[in-house]
């Protein structure tokens, strides 16, 4: 195969790749998120079960980044990809045609599984092509085509489901997953990569190494967090809460979960241009991330202290929305402070860091919930102001946690 092929197929197999994170999306913000009530209501549960959808998803996919880390510094991107897609497909297949939750359960953790090898493994793969200063761009690009699924699982999705159910419309998601990898997985044995890094061992080396840089430590503290509040809005709890305080219809709340996906889609370019128009400065991003990130908590929980049930939420959800999608700054700077050899386990606890935020608060966020009895209404559960508060006093002292990491950030130089 000629050098020329080579690249043509490499690029395929990353688009192929980036198509299976986009999907990965979809599943993760789709469930429970945007059918939370119609989940409830067909399972007969509380929110703290149905919450516990998106929080398996969320444990089993960020310790899977631990072992992908490893797996992908030792036998690259491409064959971890292979492995993912496969239990992906299976548990996205099998999701809708469970009728008992403990086998939704299972799904969701094989779905969380496979979708764990998708990114990492893509970073990887573009990583040996591009340079230091256009590879937090690069990454934008991967990260928007992703959170094009976030966009897709809420108002178009909510309204495909409107017309033919949820069973039928994750079905149809996950025939499409299964055609994605069986063509990947055709192309991938043509290719046939030969990459395997024989200085990388399998052992926890690398994790003791990366985790001993205290300036990793504070990084990871601060982009968790900053992540964890953002997401567990966008795939967890924001369309009931906006349904449940704000008054908002199913597709009034879908539609703006949606909006909130599209501003993440395309923050990550803009705040990655805006560094690299700043000389690749990434320090006071993060300082101005974490101060937006205290001041949207602080603004929904005094207007649901003094029980003021306002659509100005909406508007303030934006902000999260946008302060969240710092990941290609934070790969990069993980980048500069760790080898090569160990850069995709760097990232991995990150990743880790990230979902394992996510699952925490969902959990966390479904038992307050249910700390106030909610008012059973034509067969829906509504949950009062009351509940709200206790969540988003949780996620306020956070907030205060993430700008005093933010604070402690400096700009590393670049390779």
């Amino acid at each position: 195969m000629s050098l020329h092929q080579k690249h043509y197929y490499r690029f395929i197999l990353i688009t192929l790749g980036t198509i299976l994170y986009f999907l990965a999306n979809i599943q993760r913000v789709a469930v429970p998120g945007a059918i939370f009530d119609l989940l409830q209501g067909d399972f007969l549960t509380g929110a703290s079960k149905i919450t516990l959808l998106g929080s398996i998803f969320c444990y089993v996919y960020a310790f899977c980044q631990l072992i992908v880390g490893l797996m992908v510094d030792k036998f690259g991107g491409f064959r971890v990809i292979a492995i993912g897609s496969i239990v992906f497909s299976i548990g996205a297949v099998l999701f809708p045609l469970s009728d008992n939750i403990n086998i939704l359960y299972l799904s969701r953790a094989l779905v969380g599984f496979g979708a764990a090898t998708f990114y990492i493994s893509s970073i990887r793969e573009v990583k040996k092509f591009a340079k230091d200063k256009n590879f937090s761009l690069a990454i934008s690009y991967i990260l928007f085509i992703g959170y094009c699924g976030g966009i897709f699982a809420n108002a178009p999705f909510v309204a495909v489901v409107g017309k033919i159910g949820w069973h039928q419309s994750l079905f149809g998601i996950g025939c499409f997953g299964a055609i994605i990898t069986l063509i990947y997985l055709i192309l991938l044995f043509i290719f046939k990569p030969v990459h395997i890094e024989k200085k990388t061992d399998i052992s926890l080396k690398p994790f003791i190494e990366v985790l001993k840089n205290k300036k990793n430590i504070n990084l990871y503290i601060f982009g968790s967090t900053n992540y964890g509040l953002y997401y567990v809005l966008q795939s967890i709890i924001g369309k009931k809460f906006l349904q449940d305080f704000c008054n908002f219809g199913v597709n009034k709340a879908a539609l703006i979960l949606s909006v909130m996906a599209v501003i993440s889609a395309f923050a990550g370019t803009i705040v990655a241009y805006i560094s690299k128009c700043m000389g690749n400065k990434r320090a006071l991003i993060f300082k101005t991330v974490g101060i937006l990130s205290v001041l949207s908590v602080l603004s929904v929980f005094g207007l649901l202290f003094l029980n003021i049930h306002s659509k100005i939420i909406a508007l303030i959800f934006c902000i999260p929305s946008f302060i969240g999608s710092i990941s290609p700054l934070l790969i990069l700077t993980l980048h500069c402070l760790n080898r090569y050899e160990i850069s995709a386990t760097a990232v991995s606890i990150q990743n880790f860091g990230f979902f394992m935020m996510v699952g925490i608060l969902g959990m966390l966020s479904g038992m307050l919930m249910n700390v106030f009895e909610p008012q059973n209404i034509n067969g829906v559960l509504i949950y009062s102001n009351k509940s709200y508060l206790l969540v988003y006093g949780l996620f306020l002292i956070l907030s205060i946690i993430q700008v005093y990491c933010a604070f402690k950030i400096k700009d590393e130089k670049l390779v």
